[in-house]
């Protein structure tokens, strides 16, 4: 998907877009450059990133959007890389968009992400609060 935000997009319609890129292509001992290159230098627009590569710890204080064009069947994962533009440091107001196309398997992973979202909240909730002080012995 990176590829095609990459040539169809930037490339074609928007020339002038600086960017970088993170993903498998990029050597695991040059991901943390490409990252203090994109938080310190603000003549870079986007960062195009898998959410696999960022890994966790993942510091994105320069970015100030988030846009998913690819959506994790498990949610926390799409959770944990919003978070990583809202850092400690972050100075900016992060805005979050998710892509989605009609009657795809985007549709049907948003909505499962959504149950599933549904239902921790619901077993968490503050009805059953005392759960989370319950150790694994009892």
């Amino acid at each position: 998907m990176l590829d095609i935000v990459e040539k169809d997009l930037l490339a074609v319609h928007l020339p002038t877009v600086t960017y970088l890129r993170l993903d498998g292509s990029v050597p695991a001992t040059q991901r943390h450059s490409v990252v203090a290159r994109f938080n310190a230098d603000p003549s870079i627009d986007v960062l195009l990133l898998t959410t696999q590569v960022g890994g966790l710890g993942l510091n994105l204080t320069g970015a100030d959007t988030v846009i998913f064009v690819e959506h994790d069947w498990n949610p926390m994962k799409d959770l944990q890389a919003m978070d990583r533009a809202h850092r400690i440091g972050q100075k900016k107001v992060v805005n979050v968009y998710r892509l989605i196309t009609r009657n795809t398997v985007e549709e049907k992973i948003m909505g499962l992400q959504k149950f599933k979202l549904h239902t921790a909240n619901t077993v968490i909730s503050t009805d059953n609060a005392a759960l989370e002080t319950m150790g694994t012995d009892q």
